[in-house]
């Protein structure tokens, strides 16, 4: 059986460690947020020369996100947690075209029932998410055809709000484990009173504004389990784009630049 469709997909270069990345062509396809995650994580995760590095992912769709950590990081072993079969399946798919088996995993189920006996809590060194964005009440736009459909629980809260990503996240973190998100700016204080209410305390904040003379749009966050509610760091702002709308350096490298 062949690995990818090109009648149904796409198969894209990912521009690190040689790496590739299948989509569907009318499913969800993933953005700058999953790219700027990946970053973020990769960047800030704490380094233990002694062991592998354990994270999880919440809702990894394809597994873009994963791959891209992954592709920067080779001293991490990823799980990652998907709750629809056909992006399940082609997360796994993901997995077996880089030879990546032997450093990610793959999980069909729902976060809110984590953990299970597959994937114990209370062990990950850190967990990361790029959680839907969209309230459902805000109401979708597309069919409900097999492939919108998909589209929609990708996009939009249906099968759990930010705080039911967060306490999941709570749960499956080893003490002191990282959190790490990327989400609307306009849910920022929504995250952040989730946050406190789970002892999740914030440790560094990066707001993200398409140019430099406008608001942010998105913000990637780190948090420790049982961490001190003091010492934040906010970051400079990241600015993606230049008044002609080409990319910042600050992105190009993000985007280019090996690790």
């Amino acid at each position: 059986m062949d690995i990818f469709d090109p009648n149904k997909e796409t198969m894209e270069e990912l521009g690190r460690a040689g790496f590739r990345l299948i989509q569907s062509r009318d499913g969800f396809r993933f953005g700058e947020d999953t790219v700027l995650l990946s970053w973020f994580v990769a960047e800030n995760l704490r380094m233990r020369p002694s062991r592998p590095i354990r994270l999880l992912e919440l809702g990894t769709n394809c597994g873009a996100a994963s791959i891209l950590l992954a592709a920067r990081r080779k001293d991490v072993l990823i799980d990652g947690i998907e709750r629809q079969e056909e992006a399940r399946a082609l997360f796994e798919r993901n997995i077996e075209l880089n030879q990546l088996s032997g450093r990610m995993r793959s999980f069909l189920g729902d976060i809110r029932n984590l953990p299970n006996t597959e994937i114990p809590g209370n062990t990950y060194d850190a967990v990361f998410m790029n959680p839907p964005f969209r309230s459902p009440e805000k109401g979708p736009v597309t069919s409900e055809s097999v492939h919108s459909r998909a589209l929609l629980e990708a996009r939009f809260a249906m099968h759990g709000e930010v705080g039911d990503f967060l306490s999941c996240a709570r749960r499956m973190l080893a003490s002191r484990g990282d959190l790490f998100l990327v989400d609307r700016a306009e849910a920022f204080s929504t995250v952040m009173s989730a946050c406190t209410e789970l002892s999740l305390a914030p440790k560094k904040i990066t707001f993200v504004h398409p140019y430099k003379d406008r608001e942010a749009t998105l913000f990637l966050l780190q948090d420790k389990k049982g961490g001190k509610m003091s010492g934040t760091v906010i970051t400079p702002p990241l600015i993606l784009r230049e008044k002609d709308r080409t990319y910042t350096m600050e992105l190009e490298t993000i985007y280019n630049e090996e690790n």
